[in-house]
């Protein structure tokens, strides 16, 4: 597996990573936890340790099925998730970026992903009038990092 160098604590990140939108059922087909394991373990063993997922895929069902599969071994992924939406039904979301809106959605996706840090958190869909540069200081960027939630 290659691997590049994620921000400036040169954390080693593969080059493929596991998406995980289908994990969340919207796709015609509910996983189960051990097939979600069986597919975690298989990304292991090839030295993949990028995971993307979502708390709006499948109402968080996509973060609880990650985060049951990788609770052992949590530090040797590197754990992406979004915020941004709100899950209504298959591919119905509601936009919620709104400082306490985000914070809410934090809090869940660290709930649901069973972990107390994210090591990446992205804005999902964002529109042009919206930007980190706005969220940043104002939202949960320094909240995050101070109360350990991110690394």
């Amino acid at each position: 597996m290659k691997y590049r160098k994620f921000s400036f604590r040169n954390r080693k990140v593969s080059v493929v990573g596991l998406g995980t939108w289908q994990f969340g059922g919207e796709w015609g087909q509910q996983y189960s936890q051990d097939e979600v394991n069986e597919i975690v373990d298989v990304c292991r063993e090839t030295g993949i340790n990028l995971i993307d997922t979502a708390e709006c895929y499948g109402d968080g069902v996509s973060e609880r099925l990650v985060g049951k599969a990788i609770a052992s071994d949590r530090d040797h992924w590197f754990l992406a998730t979004k915020f941004g939406h709100r899950y209504k039904g298959n591919f119905e979301r509601d936009q919620l970026w709104g400082v306490d809106d985000v914070r809410r959605q934090l809090e869940q996706s660290l709930k649901n992903l069973r972990t107390d840090y994210i090591d990446l958190y992205q804005f999902h869909s964002v529109m042009i009038r919206y930007s980190t540069i706005r969220l940043s200081g104002r939202c949960c960027t320094g909240r995050w990092r101070r109360e350990g939630s991110g690394r």
